[in-house]
């Protein structure tokens, strides 16, 4: 009956459309559609106090994957008939536990999802069997309460076919990024120089609370799609990406019609208090931020969203690349008026989750040629 009213409810939306306006390229002829949709739950309790930060959409775009802190089980939702499907046990100790922190959990393939900690990356079967565990500290990483370098642990990719894991690897006396690509057989670690990535320690901030201090990094996104490791951060709009096959690193810069390419202004970094701090990283939401790209598979493109954060108001740019990552275009989207929380495509359309009366819904935004 549930799952009915979730059918009735995407029939009955008030769909909006509009042409796009100040475009460029891919968006030149195209209109806007937007519709909501809710995932019926049955009778469990979607997890989704993080946003679905710890979700993956599957290879097939049927299923997206949650993994539920709450219970310590891994959630298949499937998209196709918006209902939860099915939920896998894992384990928190034990010879397949995953530990006491979930850092980031990914999918793999049909059959496993890496999970993620501070100072491991682990392979799972569906079923919740440990297969693998890399530990940073067989190559000489996450040591920077003695003063080596860090892997940051939300910024991991491991590919066990490969034999690889990829991440990000911040210096201790620096402060700067690097990608690092731990060979795991062999326990040898390759560097690869971000230059993107060179201006992001003027953009960190840290503020006191009590004894404690508390740190604010750009959000940055490291994924694989293909043979490409794509690099990207927040404060600028150039991407780099790793080539598996090729053995090789690139790095593209872009032009926008619609924003500034990159934040500009300084900002005071160490705050007093609380209230100091969100004024200050208020001040840094207002210039453009930049989220990772993502694969529209059947547009046969990436999609990049970036926005501008003010008081009254967001305003949200979609940008599109070809397969080479060369812009073919950019647009503002009137239809999105706040930061896009966890998003993906799926049939034609971005899917952007939306917390709908505490269950699990998704505005979809769809894009289509005028004839």
């Amino acid at each position: 009956m549930r799952y009915l009213f979730c059918l009735i409810l995407v029939m009955l939306i008030s769909c909006k459309e509009d042409i796009v306006k100040n475009s460029s390229g891919y968006f030149s002829n195209l209109q806007f559609s937007v519709d909501t949709v809710i995932i019926d739950p049955g009778d469990e309790i979607i997890f989704l106090k993080h946003q679905l930060l710890n979700s993956d959409m599957g290879k097939g775009e049927k299923y997206l994957y949650n993994f539920n802190v709450d219970d310590h089980t891994l959630e298949k939702i499937n998209l196709d008939e918006l209902r939860l499907e099915e939920k896998f046990p894992f384990e928190k100790e034990g010879p397949n536990g995953t530990g006491p922190g979930i850092g980031m959990m990914r999918f793999i393939d049909e059959s496993h999802v890496s999970i993620t900690g501070m100072y491991l990356s682990s392979l799972f079967s569906m079923e919740g069997e440990k297969l693998m565990t890399v530990y940073y500290e067989n190559f000489s990483l996450a040591e920077w309460h003695n003063g080596g370098d860090l892997l940051m642990g939300g910024s991991v990719l491991l590919d066990p076919d490969s034999k690889r894991l990829y991440g990000l690897i911040q210096g201790y006396e620096d402060k700067k990024f690097v990608l690092g690509v731990l060979h795991l057989e062999k326990y040898e670690t390759s560097r690869v120089e971000l230059k993107s990535f060179n201006k992001m320690p003027e953009y960190s901030f840290m503020h006191y609370i009590g004894k404690s201090t508390m740190h604010q990094t750009p959000k940055v996104g490291i994924e694989k799609f293909g043979r490409k490791v794509i690099l990207s951060n927040e404060i600028t709009s150039d991407l780099m990406w790793y080539d598996t096959a090729m053995d090789s690193f690139f790095m593209k810069s872009y032009t926008s019609q619609l924003t500034a390419n990159k934040k500009e202004k300084t900002y005071k970094k160490e705050h007093e208090t609380p209230q100091e701090y969100r004024v200050e990283y208020a001040r840094y939401k207002q210039e453009v931020n930049f989220m990772p790209p993502f694969w529209d598979r059947d547009g046969q493109l990436f999609l990049r969203f970036s926005y501008i954060e003010n008081e009254s108001r967001t305003d949200v740019y979609l940008t599109t690349y070809d397969e080479e990552l060369n812009q073919l275009g950019e647009t503002l989207v009137p239809h999105l008026t706040k930061k896009p929380t966890k998003h993906f495509a799926k049939d034609g359309k971005i899917w952007i989750y939306e917390n709908m009366k505490d269950e699990m819904g998704f505005v979809r935004l769809k894009m289509e040629k005028i004839k």
